[in-house]
């Protein structure tokens, strides 16, 4: 199939009836959807929102979400999703600052709410505003998703993608990623307002899906929700995707693309979801800014550990201190972006903050966050531990002294062996000091919504564990 572009108001005029998203007991057709979104707009404009600012919102992901984030990408305005309870901490309304937002959309009124540093109307007052302009003779530039880094290292900040200089044109419709009018369902197992799990859902929705929202996580409901919908294609995050290996769960529909990105999968966790699902999975690599890399499963088995070639436009960079490095040494991980997804002014180059290396066919392998020669030797020790067997995620922090600290995640399965003689002896060759291990059951350590171990969390019990044997 050949690529074409599209775009909800294109399945709205065709098919008005075709259902949008589906989040328990709430569902939206297409006709309604976009409806929805255009009656936002004229709400926003009507409120004296200017063209391109930036609008934030708590509300939960479902219709009224889908439609709000319509509504930026086609009229204008930049997008800011975050989470109720992040707003709750200190820092929480000072990102709002720091992009300028100009109004936050709740789906409830805000009396019991924190102080924001702009004003708070709810949607259906937005919607409620027939006074608003009419959309504009000349279509504005397409709108922009600002997002919140997950904070697993500290503090979360707040990453605005760059606005486009066109119109809102939709997406291509691409068949590798399983979505389109003709096409099943999405199910999008992990709801969070995150780049790599909200990505491929508002893909889905413009390519013509159906989106299922699963907003409680289990094993079963997953699968349930799969077979009762038909879904052709789901995005888990490795915890989630862990979860399901684990406990054999594969819906009786079999996916046609199965994605998962946003933090790293251990090979043999990905093996496992593989022989569970078939050859269908479609992993990613990016940043809050968008995605990077891709690699199939075909591609993966060829090169396990990748996480693939960049996207068409956007250059992967190794560097050490400033210098570009061979294929197979490993170096801080650059990226180049389009000339379309950056400010003129700017340079386009993007420190990750993650190292790896770039083998002869341009596959990129990613170790993990480091600066320091000594980080760089961490995140190796970190990156070996996820290739025992058994192991189902891992982190190595600095700990009391200077001491590492492994936090190990293990299955049940038969092929788990201690893995601390294996983590010694790679400690020893990368000489870092013999590490305190600590093993813990799949999915015990605290995580991020999106999936990710909170490595600040973890990096306080590591500062605080005792300095004797493991």
């Amino acid at each position: 199939m050949k690529p074409y572009l599209w775009d909800p108001w294109a399945t709205a005029r065709t098919h008005p009836d075709r259902v949008a998203v589906i989040a328990d007991g709430e569902q939206s057709t297409y006709g309604d959807l976009t409806g929805r979104a255009d009656a936002l707009a004229r709400g926003l404009r009507a409120h004296g929102i200017p063209d391109g600012a930036v609008v934030s919102t708590d509300i939960p992901t479902g219709p009224a979400f889908f439609a709000l984030a319509l509504a930026a990408l086609r009229h204008g305005f930049g997008l800011f999703p975050i989470d109720r309870e992040l707003l709750g901490i200190p820092m929480g309304p000072s990102l709002l600052a720091s992009v300028s937002t100009a109004v936050h959309i709740s789906a409830r009124p805000w009396a019991d709410g924190p102080a924001l540093p702009c004003p708070v109307v709810t949607d259906t007052q937005l919607t409620a505003r027939t006074d608003g302009p009419a959309t504009p003779a000349t279509p504005p530039a397409a709108g922009r998703l600002v997002f919140a880094t997950s904070g697993t290292t500290g503090l979360p900040q707040a990453v605005a993608r760059t606005r486009p200089r066109r119109p809102y044109r939709g997406v291509a419709v691409v068949e590798r990623y399983g979505a389109g009018v003709g096409r099943g369902p999405h199910l999008m197992a992990n709801p969070t307002y995150h780049l790599g799990t909200l990505g491929p859902a508002l893909y889905a929705l413009q390519a013509g899906s159906t989106v299922v929202v699963q907003r409680s996580w289990s094993c079963d409901a997953f699968t349930e929700l799969a077979d009762r919908h038909r879904a052709d294609s789901a995005m888990l995050s490795p915890d989630r995707l862990t979860d399901l290996v684990e406990a054999g769960a594969a819906p009786s529909h079999p996916f046609q693309v199965v994605f998962h990105g946003g933090a790293a999968c251990p090979p043999g966790v990905k093996r496992a979801a593989i022989d569970l699902f078939g050859p269908v999975l479609h992993e990613y690599y990016g940043t809050s800014h968008g995605v990077i890399t891709e690699i199939t499963t075909a591609e993966w088995l060829a090169r396990p550990g990748s996480v693939g070639r960049p996207l068409p436009g956007i250059r992967v960079e190794i560097s050490r201190e400033g210098r570009p490095v061979p294929a197979g040494e490993t170096g801080d991980i650059d990226i180049r972006l389009r000339a379309a997804d950056r400010d003129p002014t700017d340079t386009g180059v993007l420190k990750t903050g993650d190292v790896g290396h770039l083998d002869d066919e341009g596959y990129l392998f990613v170790l993990g966050r480091a600066e320091s020669p000594r980080e760089i030797r961490m995140a190796r020790l970190e990156h070996d531990i996820r290739l025992l067997p058994g192991v189902t995620d891992a982190a190595a922090l600095d700990g009391a002294g200077d001491r590492p600290v492994c936090f190990v995640e293990h299955g049940h399965g038969a092929d788990f062996q201690d893995p601390v003689p294996a983590i010694e002896a790679t400690a020893e060759e990368l000489d870092l000091p013999c590490p305190r291990v600590v093993l813990a059951v799949s999915g015990s350590l605290p995580r991020t919504p999106s999936g990710k171990l909170r490595r600040a969390d973890l990096g306080v019990l590591a500062r605080s564990a005792p300095r004797g044997p493991r």
